[in-house]
């Protein structure tokens, strides 16, 4: 098996670590399952009418992410390297919701 970069550069991604289960009714392939946003340097995820707080944590040792070449079966590129993740370790706080009457 032989890895090679992709021809535009290898990407960098950050993993999301969640402590406990994200349960859907369906499937979550190409849905949005939050909004992750940063204050000072603390990360809030926000998923349907919770929000968590994490932070940014360096990987000890960084991960690659792999895809194979659909053209030639033998060569897996490196799509993305992860060297840092957002770490959740917090439960999900809920969201408390005003209403704002005219």
């Amino acid at each position: 098996m032989r890895l090679i970069p992709r021809e535009d550069g290898i990407a960098e991604w950050a993993m999301i670590e969640l402590q406990g289960t994200l349960n859907s009714v369906g499937t979550l392939v190409g849905q949005q399952i939050g909004s992750l946003t940063w204050e000072n340097k603390k990360a809030l995820l926000r998923i349907g009418h919770h929000i968590m707080e994490g932070k940014e944590v360096k990987l000890q040792n960084p991960l690659i992410v792999l895809t194979r070449d659909v053209e030639n079966q033998g060569i897996i590129q490196i799509a993305a390297v992860i060297r840092k993740k957002v770490q959740f370790r917090s439960r999900p706080m809920p969201i408390s919701l005003i209403s704002h009457d005219s």
